[in-house]
């Protein structure tokens, strides 16, 4: 069975993945459609190139090195010899390029295809299955390039909100029902303008969250059927730019009509915890510090918190986490992180409280760590009280 390790040792890495491994984009800098064999040699980058994707990837990729596909798999037929008409598999693939630039053994990620990871081992090639941090622990602090990316994304996210509170108040109130442009407005139609908002910002909003009353309990409900006056809706939008596939993330709590005094709490409260977080993450202190004092906050309020099982209520999620080439990326924000925070990095704080009867409130924004403490990587109103 490979062998799973967390040495840091330099050795080559391998991947065989599209763009949508977060790490094979990192490595690569490029956005391919179907899996293609890419690895290490110490600090130079060798991607083996279908023919037809050899000149995008000579302008667009970040490898050192291009081979041609073409060329390798002429290799491997002669080495292994493969039946004429017949191209070789990816295991005598890598197993020749093995040959070629003497390497014994790979590191993978989790994600690697475990079928052919069992192939290479049983060829006498050693694989190594990167542990908790990753097969690049770096990707924890971000480039500036990166961080503008992650600003890019939260500019969709912002548009998205701008929509929201637009629609709202053209709604109207009929029988406990918002309308809006004659017809109900639903949680659906809601997440579809956030959509064609995020678009027009160079981003995809495919998962939105809009979740009214009691659904946005079950924090990762999309939200569904129509929006009523009076009930708390939780936006959280959290849409990927296709062009370099960094996302952004903000969610917002809004409310149409007037608000119970409970409500009103509710949200004061999460804003309170919500702007503590914030003074509190600067590079140095501990992430579990940090959640753990939101929660003794909540606590302190008068709002119980239930963890696991069917009826959860209050703060049950952690805090936050990284974002970047994935939407939750280490590192994560709950009560039992040892880690600090170190300069660079780009998180999450989204303090949130969940009752059913009353519904859910969360605010989330993505900072990125400066000297000092932290700056907001983009910005959307907090305004939830919609007339």
């Amino acid at each position: 069975m490979p062998k799973r390790s967390n040495s840091r040792k330099p050795v080559s890495v391998l991947f065989h993945a599209d763009s949508g491994d977060p790490d094979m984009l990192y490595f690569s800098r490029f956005n391919a459609f179907d899996p293609y064999l890419a690895f290490s040699i110490g600090k130079k980058k060798f991607g083996v190139a279908p023919d037809s994707e050899y000149g995008r990837m000579v302008q667009e990729s970040d490898f050192d090195e291009l081979l041609l596909l073409s060329e390798i798999r002429k290799g491997a037929a002669r080495r292994f010899k493969v039946p004429k008409g017949k191209f070789p598999n990816p295991c005598q693939l890598v197993r020749h390029l093995a040959k070629l630039f003497d390497i014994r053994g790979f590191r993978v990620s989790p994600r690697f295809p475990a079928g052919l990871a069992f192939e290479l081992k049983d060829a006498g090639l050693k694989i190594e299955i990167a542990g908790s941090e990753g097969l690049f622990p770096e990707r924890v602090v971000k480039s500036q390039e990166e961080v503008e990316s992650l600003r890019k994304g939260n500019r969709a996210s912002a548009a998205g909100f701008r929509v929201v509170a637009k629609t709202l108040a053209e709604s109207k109130v009929r029988r406990g029902q918002l309308i809006h442009q004659g017809r109900v407005l639903t949680a659906e139609r809601l997440r579809d303008l956030i959509g064609q908002a995020a678009l027009m910002e160079g981003a995809s909003a495919l998962h939105t969250i809009a979740a009214p009353g009691d659904q946005a309990v079950d924090n990762h409900c999309a939200g569904h059927g129509p929006i009523r006056a009076g009930e708390l809706i939780v936006v959280d939008i959290f849409p990927q730019r296709p062009e370099d596939g960094y996302w952004g993330d903000m969610t917002r709590t809004f409310l149409k009509g007037e608000a119970s005094d409970d409500q009103k709490r509710l949200v004061r409260t999460v804003k309170q915890a919500h702007s503590m977080s914030l003074k509190m993450i600067k590079p140095g202190a501990s992430g579990g510090k940090v959640h753990r004092a939101v929660a003794d906050f909540f606590a302190k309020e008068g709002y119980e918190t239930v963890r696991g099982g069917k009826n959860m209520k209050g703060f049950f999620h952690a805090l936050g986490h990284g974002v970047g080439l994935q939407v939750h990326e280490s590192p994560v924000l709950h009560a039992k992180a040892d880690w600090r925070f170190k300069k660079g990095m780009v998180v999450t704080t989204e303090p949130g409280l969940y009752y059913r009867g009353l519904g859910g409130v969360r605010i989330e924004d993505m900072v990125h760590l400066i000297p000092g403490g932290n700056e907001l990587i983009s910005r959307a109103p907090y305004k939830w009280q919609i007339d």
